[in-house]
């Protein structure tokens, strides 16, 4: 019976934690893939499905992450046809990867409403839309609400009953939980938009991995490691779909990859210190303390310093604070820009506007 891998957000060349402690997370990243090579081959898959964000770098992503990349996708395109749906952090340069012609590899930077016809699947795929970058149109999130129900109404006439119907996207899915990486304006659809006839859908953007609805069968196949602590209780892997018959069962891959954990502390007696210090000299992974008290440069200095896997070391009015700060900064700057120039450039406000937004969305991203 024919077998899907489904993987998404690699992000390769990401560094986590650059405010307090750097850390290049490219080499978890190649085992964990690696694995899926290897779990690819073992389960003789008919199809590769990677749904976006492959890169984390959409501007200078770094030679070595290009390197893993292309490694990994060779991999990838000699066990089965490969398929890369690009996504919101992927380089443009990969556009041109197409021109390379790599047997079964195939580049979607664009909708594919004509299915791509591979063995018993018939594939319809859609990358990340980029509502900010859609200056010409007054209002941005309609109009792309508006080509998503024209995208699956095509995709409702060209489904072909006698294969398996396949849409994979880089696409937020209505009441799906964004991680705090994941936070710009989006749009969204709603799962009773994908045709009866549609056998899986395969979806990236979300790291969390999941099944959003049975009937169509949705999926967000989750990124391949743990990327900051607020996915640090979130499955990780891929997903393998096995299709028998008229049935399909889909199965969690869990890749390997560094624990995540916060340790939450009352307070920084000698007491609670000495436990800690502790716990923290057998801990494998990366380690995030928050202290319910009063900040001490003291006490963060003594853990950074002291333990390899400390990452961050914050306190209770900080981390109440930092979750939203960013947001609210962003926001207030945006709305402050709005009514600057208010009734200023009659014609021109949105264009304006968008462009802001834009420029606020990379400068987050550096």
């Amino acid at each position: 019976m024919p077998k899907i891998l489904h993987t998404s957000d690699w992000h390769l060349g990401i560094e986590s934690w650059i405010g307090s402690k750097s850390t290049d997370r490219l080499e978890e990243l190649k085992v964990a893939l690696n694995f899926l090579v290897e779990k690819a081959k073992e389960e003789k898959v008919d199809l590769i499905l990677i749904t976006g964000d492959v890169l984390h770098n959409r501007v200078s992503p770094r030679l070595e992450a290009l390197n893993l990349l292309a490694d990994i996708l060779a991999k990838f395109a000699s066990l089965a046809p490969t398929i890369v749906v690009l996504g919101n952090h992927d380089w443009q340069g990969l556009k041109a990867w197409k021109n390379l012609k790599v047997k079964n590899l195939f580049i979607v930077d664009e909708p594919v409403v004509e299915p791509l016809q591979i063995g018993n699947f018939n594939i319809f795929a859609i990358p990340y839309i980029d509502v900010q970058r859609l200056l010409e149109f007054h209002d941005n999130l309609a109009r792309a609400k508006d080509f998503l129900n024209w995208f699956f109404e095509e995709v409702r006439q060209k489904i072909n009953p006698y294969k398996l119907n396949i849409v994979a996207g880089h696409l937020m899915v209505e009441g799906s939980i964004e991680s705090e990486r994941e936070n710009h304006i989006e749009v969204e659809i709603k799962t009773t938009v994908v045709p009866t006839g549609i056998d899986y859908v395969a979806l990236g953007h979300i790291h969390h991995q999941g099944q959003l609805s049975v009937n169509p069968t949705v999926c967000y196949c989750g990124s391949p490691i743990i990327f900051d602590f607020g996915e640090e209780k979130e499955s990780k892997g891929a997903l393998i779909v096995d299709f028998e018959g008229s049935q399909k069962r889909i199965l969690e891959i869990k890749t390997p990859c560094k624990k995540l954990k916060t340790f939450y502390l009352s307070d920084y007696s000698a007491k609670t210190i000495d436990k800690l210090s502790d716990e923290l000299k057998s801990f494998e992974g990366y380690a995030r303390l928050v202290f319910d008290a009063p900040e001490s440069n003291e006490v963060r200095r003594y853990f950074m310093d002291n333990f390899e896997c400390v990452r961050k070391v914050v306190f209770k009015n900080e981390y109440d604070s930092t979750s939203i700060l960013t947001q609210i900064k962003k926001l207030d700057l945006l709305d402050m820009y709005k009514q600057f120039i208010k009734g200023r450039f009659e014609g021109f406000e949105d264009k304006m506007i968008q462009t802001v937004e834009e420029i606020l969305k990379e400068v987050e991203e550096l």
